[in-house]
């Protein structure tokens, strides 16, 4: 536990020694059989050597995702549920924002709907729960929220939950965010269960913090890089806002038509917004002459700016070396994206002329996001297209510059795709 303080260790290990404590205070029933009392020593101890693993895993395993996936399989069996999500608090407090998922087979859907959905805490019934660092059980969600229309509890709903119980993240008494267990019986949860949820949302609230700042530190000094590469030319400034929300947007399409089912997880879901700004941090090391000349490029000067590519996967790559010694992986998206996002379908792209699902799916969803947006935008080479003008060029690309399901995807959501261009363009 070296790597824990002391304060951290006894804020995760008291509510594990008052269990023991229970534990070995349990005397035998007069008269009776003393099975049930053998039966609860088992099942404490039980939860006892779980919970002392799940701490150790914390100083082994970096990786959030690892974390969850580990007590969504380790802990089934003392609690009941078919789905754990967790909203972080953002904006200085003021909003939740649903996070992470992990659900059973027949509820996958569920975390990636509800991924990036944000609600203002004042407005909420969690306020009580940041608040007051109460947890709260509900177990009749439907006659719950009856008179209640926030988008999460619709997609609860339509997912078949019934009920939950709720507990607030908090780091040396900080909130930092809430964690659901959800059931689809009713009637699932009781105050018991409360006590030993405690202990596990205090693991899960250290272990997310401590990625949080990880992630954070590492991802700002990056995008700071990638900022100072876009500020260099002002028509492009903004294109990093604009990229994420189309390349998100675009993900949301594919979910929405069932189309990559298999790849679209959450921590993907998360990357594309998180790294597709990344994917021109290379022109970092392009000349300006070459960069910012306002008419064609030669063949020579088109040569030197296609090294962008290698360029920022370089960077990247370098990022990911030294963080892979202390057994954590970040920037395996970013490079993809840096890499890929210049391939074309029928491979006559660059760097390397891969085709098809060569192309990482990641790099050919930005890839279209990034042709969109130098469609739609005005640079010092050309004037903006309309909108119209921009998407029939996208769709004559099918199959040859882009993946044709990703298309055909595009295609059925226009008006969507609309509403948030106007988004940046009115």
């Amino acid at each position: 536990m070296e790597n824990i303080d002391k304060k951290t260790y006894s804020y995760l290990t008291d509510p594990v020694n008052d269990l023991f404590n229970k534990i070995r205070s349990i005397g035998t029933y007069k008269g009776q059989s003393i099975t049930p009392v053998f039966d609860e020593i088992n099942l404490g101890f039980n939860k006892l050597n779980k919970l002392i693993n799940l701490i150790e895993n914390m100083n082994q395993d970096v990786s959030f995702e690892g974390i969850l996936n580990y007590i969504y399989s380790t802990f089934s069996e003392f609690i009941p549920y078919n789905h754990i999500g967790i909203a972080l608090l953002k904006d200085g407090g003021k909003v939740l924002e649903a996070s992470y998922g992990i659900s059973d087979v027949q509820l996958e859907a569920l975390p990636k709907k509800l991924v990036g959905i944000r609600a203002e805490v004042s407005k909420t019934s969690l306020e009580n729960i940041v608040k007051y660092c109460r947890p709260r059980i509900i177990n009749n969600l439907e006659e719950y929220t009856l008179n209640k229309d926030a988008d999460y509890n619709k997609l609860l709903l339509q997912f078949g939950i019934k009920s939950s119980i709720t507990l607030p993240l908090k780091v040396h008494d900080k909130p930092i965010g809430i964690i659901f267990f959800s059931n689809i019986r009713r009637n699932a949860y009781n105050e018991n269960h409360i006590e030993f949820l405690v202990t596990l949302s205090n693991s899960i609230a250290i272990c997310l913090n401590k990625n949080i700042f990880i992630d954070e530190m590492l991802y700002s000094t990056l995008l700071a890089l990638t900022k100072m590469a876009e500020a260099r030319d002002e028509e492009t400034a903004e294109h990093l806002d604009r990229m994420a929300a189309y390349s998100v947007k675009i993900t949301e399409f594919l979910l929405h038509d069932r189309l990559y089912c298999d790849q679209l997880t959450v921590p993907f879901l998360k990357g594309i917004e998180r790294f597709s700004p990344m994917h021109d941090i290379g022109k970092v090391g392009i000349k300006d002459g070459i960069l910012l000349k306002p008419g064609k490029l030669t063949e020579e000067e088109f040569n030197e700016m296609k090294k962008h590519v290698t360029y920022g996967a370089d960077v990247l790559r370098t990022a990911e070396s030294n963080i892979e010694k202390q057994k954590y992986s970040m920037f395996k998206m970013g490079i993809e994206i840096v890499e890929g996002h210049h391939e074309w379908w029928d491979g006559s792209g660059y760097p390397y002329k891969r085709k098809g699902y060569e192309i990482p799916l990641s790099a050919r969803i930005v890839a279209v996001a990034d042709v969109f947006d130098a469609l739609t935008s005005k640079r010092p080479y050309k004037e903006a297209y309309s909108f119209e003008e921009s998407i029939n060029k996208i769709i004559e690309e099918r199959g040859r510059h882009f993946d044709p399901h990703i298309i055909d995807s595009v295609s059925k959501h226009i008006d969507e795709l609309y509403k948030l261009y106007l988004s940046f363009h009115q």
